[in-house]
Formats: C-alpha cells, sequence, structure tokens
C-alpha cells in the first residue's frame, strides 16, 4: 500500500491531498509510520503537508487529530505555514491560528518568511499577514497584538529598507497601514529606521508604493515628535517632489494630508513647509484639478489651516498664491458637501486671524457675505461656530471693523452665541456685544432688551480665563457710555443677576491679577453714579480699595495702568469714594509717572485723563498742576496722535472731563481742544466722529466753548 507510483506519491498520499477522510484514518490505522510518509518526489511532502497544500481544512483536521507532525517541512523548506502563504489560504491559516500549536508558531514563520530576500516570499507573506491584520468596521483587528508581539513591526522596516522590487513591498506596506494608527507600532517603526525608509519610498518610481508611503507618513505625521524626525528626514521636500509630478489624485490626496498633519505639529514643522520653494505654490494649485475629487479637495482645504496657522509668512504667501478664490470658490460649490465646506470656513479662520493683509483680501472677494449666508442658515452647529471664528477673525482687531462684522452677525444671534454650548460662541458673543455696547453709537438697550446681560453674567463662573476676561469687559462697556454717562437699567440688571457678587469674587479670589483688576475696573463702572449698586458693593465684606491700590504696584505693566482706571472711574465725580481712596492709602503722582511719559500713545491718554480725575487726592503733587499736565497731554494727543482708537479715546476722555469740577472744561478750552475735536469731525472713523462730536457738545455748556465752537 506504501509503495510510490510514477508520481512519487503512495495511496495515502493521494487520500491526504484528495480529501478522502475515511480511507486516511484506515490506512493510519492499518499502518501508523504511513503517517509521516514522504512523497518520493522533489518536494519529499508528507500527507499532512499535502492536505495542507490541497486547502481542505477537513482533512487536516482529521490528521492533525490522528497525531500527524504539523511542524513537519518539505524539501523546500516550505511546512505548513509557508504553503498556506504562496497559495493564500488565509482561513487555513486562521484555523491554525485558532488551534495555538505549540509546534506550529504561525506569526513566527510568517514573519520569517516576511523578511526573507526572495520576492515571491515577500509578497506572499506580506498579503497573508494583511488580510489577517485587515481592519473591520468596528476599527482596528485585535491581530495588530500578536503581529506586534512576534516583532513584526521591526520586519516590516526590514521590507521598506530592503532591495527586493518595490511592486513585491506593496502588501507589506499596506500591512503597515491596518496596524501604524497604535502608537506601540508607530514608536517600534520608527526605533527600527522606518521613517528615513518611507521617505526614500516616496521617490519610488511605483505611484502605489509612494501613495502608500504617503499614507504612512501622514499616520506618523499626527505625533509631534515623529512630525520633527521626518521633517529632519528630509520629508517635506519629498512629498512636495510628489505633488510636482504625480498627478493622480489618489497618490496626491494622502501626501497633502502628510504635509498637512506634519505642518500641525508646531511652528518649526510650519516654517519647514513654508519655505520649501514651491511647496505652497504646489498646494494651491492642485485646487484647480481637485472639484471632481472630495478627498483631495477635504485634505487641501485642511491642510491650508494647517501650513497657515499662525504663521503670518504661510499667510500671506498663500494669499500672494492666490488661495483665497479657490477658498471661496469651495465654500460656494461644496453646499451639499456640509464636511468640506466647514473645513475651507476653518481655511479662512486661519488665514485671517491677526492678519490684515490677508483679511482685507478675503473680505474684497465677498467672503463675509458668503459667511453671513451660512451663519443665518443655521445649519450645523459646528459649521456656524467655525463661520462665527472666521467672520470675526476677518473683523481683525480694529474696532470699526469689528462693530461693523458685530452688527452685521446682529445683536440677537450674538446673545445666542454667549447662550450655547460652545466656549467659542461664548467668546464671540461677548466680544461682539463688547464691541456693540461701546462708542457713540452704543447699542447698550437693544443688548438689555435682548436679554444678553443674564447669560454674560452667568459666563463669569466659566473656568476659561480669557472667556471670563472678555465677559468683565464687554459687562463694563454695557453699564457705561461716552462720557461716562451710566446706563442705570443695565447695572440694575448685572446687580439682580448677582454681578456683584460674582465680580467682587473674582477681584478678590482670582489666581489672575488682570482678571482682579479688570473685575475692580467693571465694579467701578457697574456702580458709576449709582449709589444703590456703590452701597451693595461696599457691604461686601471682601471688597476694599487697598485691594485696588495695591495693584498700583504690581509687576505687570497692565495691571498698574488699569489699577488707576478702576480708581479713576470710582472716584469719578464722587467726593465721598475720592475721600475713601486717600483715607485707605491714597494715590502717589509717581504711580502715574511712567505712564505719562510712556512711549505708547495708549497708556499716556489712560494715564493723562486719570490724573486729572484723582488730582485731589494726590498727595505729592499739586492739584491744579497734575490736572493741567492731564489736561494738556490728552489735548495734545488730539492734536498729533495718527492712530484712530487713541484719538477716539482722547476725545472720549475729553468728554468725560468736561462735565467734573469747575475750571476743568475751561482749562480743556484755553488749550485749542475746541478747533481740534472739530478737525477730528472730518475723520473717516465713525467712532472718532462721534466721540469728537460728543466732546464738543459739552465743551459747549462752556462759554469761551460754546464761543469757538460757534467760530468753527
Amino acid at each position: 500500500m506504501n509503495e510510490p507510483d510514477e508520481t512519487g506519491w503512495s495511496h495515502i498520499h493521494h487520500c491526504a491531498f484528495r480529501g478522502y477522510i475515511k480511507s486516511l484514518e484506515r490506512f493510519v490505522e492499518n499502518d501508523p509510520d504511513s503517517l509521516e510518509l514522504q512523497t518520493q518526489d522533489d518536494l519529499s511532502s508528507t500527507p499532512f503537508l499535502l492536505a495542507v497544500s490541497s486547502g481542505i481544512q477537513e482533512t487536516v483536521a482529521c490528521l492533525i487529530g490522528l497525531g500527524a507532525t504539523v511542524g513537519v517541512m518539505n524539501s523546500q523548506n516550505h511546512g505548513a505555514v509557508e504553503i498556506c502563504a504562496i497559495k493564500q489560504y488565509v482561513t487555513m491559516l486562521e484555523y491554525f491560528l485558532s488551534l495555538e500549536l505549540e509546534a506550529l508558531p504561525v506569526w513566527k514563520n510568517l514573519l520569517k518568511m516576511l523578511g526573507s530576500d526572495m520576492e515571491e516570499e515577500v509578497s506572499s507573506a506580506g498579503t497573508c499577514l494583511r488580510n489577517l491584520t485587515d481592519p473591520s468596521s468596528e476599527g482596528i483587528n485585535p491581530n495588530w497584538e500578536p503581529f506586534y508581539q512576534n516583532g513584526g513591526v521591526p520586519v516590516l522596516s526590514k521590507v521598506a529598507k530592503s532591495t527586493v522590487a518595490d511592486d513585491c513591498k506593496v502588501p507589506a506596506l499596506q500591512l503597515l497601514l491596518n496596524v501604524v494608527q497604535r502608537p506601540e507600532v508607530q514608536e517600534q517603526l520608527v526605533s527600527s529606521g522606518g521613517i528615513p525608509a518611507l521617505v526614500k519610498l516616496l521617490k519610488s518610481q511605483d505611484n502605489f508604493v509612494v501613495q502608500l508611503s504617503a499614507t504612512a507618513v501622514r499616520e506618523l505625521a499626527t505625533c509631534a515628535d515623529y512630525s520633527e524626525m521626518l521633517m529632519q528626514n528630509g520629508a517635506i521636500p519629498a512629498l512636495h517632489k510628489v505633488l510636482q509630478t504625480i498627478h493622480d489624485p489618489e497618490v496626491q490626496t494622502p501626501t497633502v494630508q502628510a504635509i498637512g498633519n506634519i505642518a500641525a505639529a508646531g511652528t518649526k514643522q510650519r516654517n519647514t513647509v513654508g519655505t520649501t520653494p514651491g511647496c505652497i505654490g504646489s498646494i494651491v494649485g492642485l485646487f484647480e484639478t481637485a472639484t471632481g475629487h472630495p478627498d483631495l479637495l477635504m485634505a487641501l482645504t485642511e491642510t491650508v489651516s494647517n501650513v497657515a496657522e499662525e504663521s503670518r509668512d504661510n499667510q500671506n504667501a498663500f494669499v500672494d498664491e492666490g488661495i483665497t478664490q479657490h477658498i471661496v470658490n469651495v465654500i460656494l460649490n461644496q453646499a451639499r458637501n456640509k464636511k468640506i465646506q466647514e473645513s475651507a470656513v476653518e481655511a479662512i479662520h486661519r488665514l485671517a486671524a491677526n492678519n490684515s493683509h490677508v483679511q482685507q483680501d478675503v473680505l474684497e472677494r465677498g467672503a463675509e457675505r458668503l459667511l453671513m449666508q451660512l451663519l443665518k442658515k443655521r445649519n450645523a452647529e459646528s459649521l456656524q461656530e467655525k463661520t462665527a471664528m472666521a467672520l470675526w477673525a476677518l473683523a481683525g482687531d480694529d474696532i470699526n471693523e469689528k462693530r461693523e462684522m458685530a452688527n452685521g452677525i446682529g445683536v440677537q444671534t450674538l446673545v445666542e452665541f454667549v447662550n450655547s454650548m460652545s466656549m467659542n460662541l461664548h467668546l464671540i458673543g461677548s466680544e461682539g456685544l463688547g464691541v456693540l455696547a461701546q462708542g457713540p453709537l452704543n447699542q447698550q438697550s437693544q443688548i438689555a432688551s435682548s436679554n444678553g446681560i443674564y447669560p454674560l453674567v452667568r459666563l463669569l463662573r466659566s473656568d476659561k480665563e480669557h472667556i471670563v476676561l472678555s465677559v468683565i469687559q464687554s459687562l463694563r462697556h454695557l453699564c457705561v457710555g461716552v462720557g461716562n454717562v451710566p446706563h442705570h437699567k443695565n447695572q440694575t440688571t448685572i446687580s439682580t443677576s448677582s454681578g456683584i457678587k460674582l465680580l467682587v469674587a473674582l477681584m478678590v479670589h482670582s489666581l489672575s491679577e488682570r482678571i482682579q483688576v479688570e473685575s475692580a475696573f467693571t465694579l467701578g463702572s457697574v456702580s458709576l453714579g449709582n449709589n444703590e449698586i456703590l452701597e451693595e458693593i461696599h457691604t461686601n465684606l471682601d471688597f476694599s480699595y487697598v485691594r485696588i491700590l495695591k495693584m498700583l504696584y504690581s509687576r505687570e505693566e497692565e495691571v498698574r495702568l488699569l489699577a488707576g482706571s478702576a480708581l479713576a472711574t470710582f472716584a469719578y465725580n464722587n467726593i465721598y469714594q475720592q475721600q475713601e481712596i486717600a483715607d485707605q492709602g491714597g494715590v502717589r503722582f509717581n504711580c502715574f509717572v511712567p505712564f505719562l511719559r510712556s512711549d505708547s500713545e495708549l497708556y499716556r491718554c489712560h494715564a493723562a485723563y486719570q490724573v486729572v480725575v484723582l488730582s485731589r487726592i494726590i498727595p505729592d503733587e499739586e492739584q491744579a498742576k497734575s490736572s493741567a499736565f492731564g489736561i494738556k497731554l490728552l489735548v495734545d494727543i488730539l492734536d498729533q496722535s495718527m492712530n484712530d482708537n487713541v484719538r477716539s479715546l482722547a476725545a472720549g476722555f475729553v468728554s468725560c472731563l468736561a462735565h467734573t469740577r469747575a475750571g476743568v472744561p475751561s482749562a480743556i478750552v484755553a488749550v485749542r481742544a475746541v478747533e481740534y475735536l472739530s478737525r477730528m469731525l472730518l475723520s473717516k472713523s465713525e467712532q472718532v466722529r462721534g466721540n469728537a462730536a460728543i466732546a464738543l457738545g459739552y465743551l459747549s455748556y462752556n462759554h469761551s466753548g460754546e464761543r469757538h465752537l460757534l467760530h468753527k
């Protein structure tokens, strides 16, 4: 029965290969030695290896049950695992894995085969391992772990570095993409030299290899440390070269994403992208052909955001390359694809943030109108948030632009922002309402009637310092108009909504000195001309002018200046509060000198106003001298400043001082304030014109001022 035929096979071999299980059992029962009988051909296969080769799992299970040696190898040094790999019997490999046979280490044998110098073995083992680790709809395949634990990652690095043909590396690269999301895999890949190998593969002549390598680089670049290493190994110029030479969107998409992920890691990486010759231009150029490829379009808009973020040079480079029109077109044409539209909106935000050059370019191309339309549609909350952020970024730092943008958004929408669950919208809502509350055309009453004050007061409890700071400032603007005209209704609303208690608590207990002093300043504004609220503040045991006076000696320049503003607000036209400040320690002229002599017009302007208001309780300088010095300095700023914000502020301070104590209006008129204010009525800035007009109105109550005004 064991005699071989002309092929070198005996009956048991034919039975094993064809799956004749009953015959197998009978042969082995009659002759147990036949179980390990080898063929008399070139392979020297046992029945077990032949059963594996046939791919019939029931036969393999039968032979294992009969006691066949599972670790046996044929004359080509191929065992069961190798045969399965060559024939792509993945189901059989999964069966062997389920048996957990010590004599048949599936992972170890597959990885040994993957690390071979023979291209067929590398390709076959890579394909099987890829299939064994293919992710499901639920995420990464659990087989990533035994693959990793058996040393699979260093073998992948070895394959990437090897001299085997690039097309044979494809399954190994696909396998890498199945497992590379795991941090453990990334760490081992990097430590085994995977980064330079992947960067080198970006120069392959095989487009599919380039695509897979770019995808792996994209995944590694999500870690800041690895993005640094990728940059050091020349990944950015290599990726840029891909964009220049390969015009397949399937390759361009992961390549663009890889550049974006590297840039997102930090300032140094963004700078490298920006200074790589032609890189930004190549990214912009891809928008021309990306319209019909949503994945590429998404990658491009995200990468623009990442490369432009907090980089003025990159922002300018993008605009100079013509990015603005492309982004506007994406917003306009991708209404059905909300994710791409949202990404494009965010790109505008990142491009325009703190960059007046970009802001102007974007506004000139009609982006504001598009964004306003998106905002009014109130679709997805995330899109609304990003749209609002883009609009606010476009407004820039100029108060007139901010006011115009806030008007466009509308009071009711801004109040909705403050009431939302988004911290970004909280900030925009607060800042927008604060801007609208300022100036001669303030909308304090409209904000109050839209129930905007209660949610602002609630935000005083926020754990985000920048939001609290913005809200404190906005509440201050809601309480006092130009010329220190108090808005009693808003002051009362803040009081009845526990705002006073919260502001005092922030003034006393906040860990931020800036929040402490801003809270004090706002408390002064909430109580300005309102004795009931002033009494409420003073009945709070935590409140004391001593706390504000101490801040006059802070290490922080801004804090010292704001402390002076807070004291001046409490003291404004209130002799009793001036005396209480004096009794609790008082102020010294030397506290104001650094600001009065500052190179900053803004600092000089604030300090000049403060010394005039507080002159009665400054013991180390004569009242007349300090008042005269402050008035002259303010009027000089009206005459000489070229900054509209400073001129507007100075005019506002003049209008405040024009209805304080006797003698001050005459002193203001005497130094030609009416002439300078009249000239400001011709300003292009609405804020400057309005504040100047209000100041002239108050000065007209002075006889000399009235004559000067009539003469003008």
